[in-house]
Parts: structure tokens; C-alpha cells; sequence
């Protein structure tokens, strides 16, 4: 009876251990090959994090919009400067907020993206009497009716957690509030 208890003790171990070996190796693949593409699941509080921000700097960019309407005309440098004063305290928090979801979050201004977006998506068109888009370090204004108008920021959100790191580079639109993203990329 000992004797067949423990052939069958072994007969078990030996139908375990061949039912582990494809699960490890598969886990061992998965793994392995998690340098060269990230999973979404691996950047699930970094990829919030980064949607978080996104809503919260549209939110402000669109805020920012309506306090500065109707400064004078053609005062583009002006109206950044103000621009960038009205979104430092949103950015600062959101930036700070990180270290509470062990995340980092970085947040920069992106001038190269904001004078692509305003040479290419400015409004412009013969019914309407706009001036050219400026861009001024991530801010793009436009002189709209003898006023200068806050259009666009752009910006860059990176945020680097223990699974990856989720970044964008996104124009919020100031008018709308409507978010276009120009890139987007997460990595491990």
C-alpha cells in the first residue's frame, strides 16, 4: 500500500511538472521580450497618469484662453508670458501630483511642435480677418479683431513609472479645447 502511495505520489509530481514547463517557458518569453515592445498592462498607472494630465491641461489651457481674451492687438510675446503665468501653478501641481501614484511626471513646453501645428492648422482663410499664428515658446497666439488671441499650447508629458514610462507630445487647442496628439509612445 506505501509502495503505490508513492508511485503515485511521483506519477503526480512527474503530470505537474510536465504541465509547468510550457507555462514557464511562455512566461520566460514574455519576459524576455519585454524590452523590445511594451504591453499596455505594464503601463496601466503610467498610461492614467498620462490621460489624467491631459485632461487637466486642456481643462487649464482652456481656462488660460478665456482670462486672456481681448489683449491687445499684435502683443504675442505678452500673451505667452501671461500664457505660461496662468499654466505654471497647473503644471507644477500635476507634476507634484506623481510622487502620490509613484509615478514621475515631466512636463514641458514643446516650441518646435507648437510652430509646426501653427504653420500648418492655424485658422486662417479669406472670411475671417486673422493675423498669422505666432509661436512662442510652446504658446501659439494669433491676432484675432485688433486682439491677440491665446490658439494653442503644446506641450510634452512624459511619465516614468516602475513598469515604463508613457509619453505624448500634444497640441491643446485654446479655442475649442479640442486635444491633438502629434505623438505618442510608451516604452518599458
Amino acid at each position: 500500500m506505501t509502495r503505490d502511495r508513492g508511485q503515485l505520489v511521483l506519477l503526480a509530481a512527474a503530470v505537474v511538472v510536465t504541465a509547468l514547463v510550457p507555462m514557464l517557458l511562455a512566461y520566460a518569453q514574455l519576459t524576455a521580450g519585454a524590452g523590445v515592445g511594451s504591453d499596455a498592462a505594464d503601463t496601466a498607472a503610467e498610461r492614467a497618469t498620462l490621460d489624467d494630465s491631459t485632461r487637466a491641461l486642456e481643462r487649464a489651457v482652456g481656462d488660460a484662453t478665456l482670462a486672456l481674451a481681448n489683449a491687445s492687438a499684435d502683443r504675442h510675446g505678452a500673451v505667452a508670458r501671461r500664457a505660461i503665468d496662468r499654466l505654471g501653478p497647473t503644471v507644477t501641481a500635476l507634476e507634484s501630483s506623481g510622487t502620490n501614484r509613484g509615478v514621475v511626471v515631466s512636463i514641458t513646453r514643446n516650441d518646435t511642435a507648437a510652430r509646426r501645428w501653427a504653420r500648418g492648422a492655424c485658422p486662417r482663410g479669406r472670411a475671417r480677418a486673422f493675423g498669422a499664428c505666432v509661436a512662442t515658446e510652446g504658446i501659439v497666439t494669433q491676432t484675432r479683431a485688433n486682439s491677440t488671441a491665446l490658439v494653442a499650447v503644446a506641450v510634452d508629458i512624459s511619465v516614468r513609472g516602475a513598469d515604463g514610462t508613457a509619453t505624448t507630445t500634444l497640441v491643446i487647442r485654446g479655442v475649442r479645447g479640442a486635444v491633438a496628439a502629434t505623438a505618442d509612445r510608451r516604452s518599458p
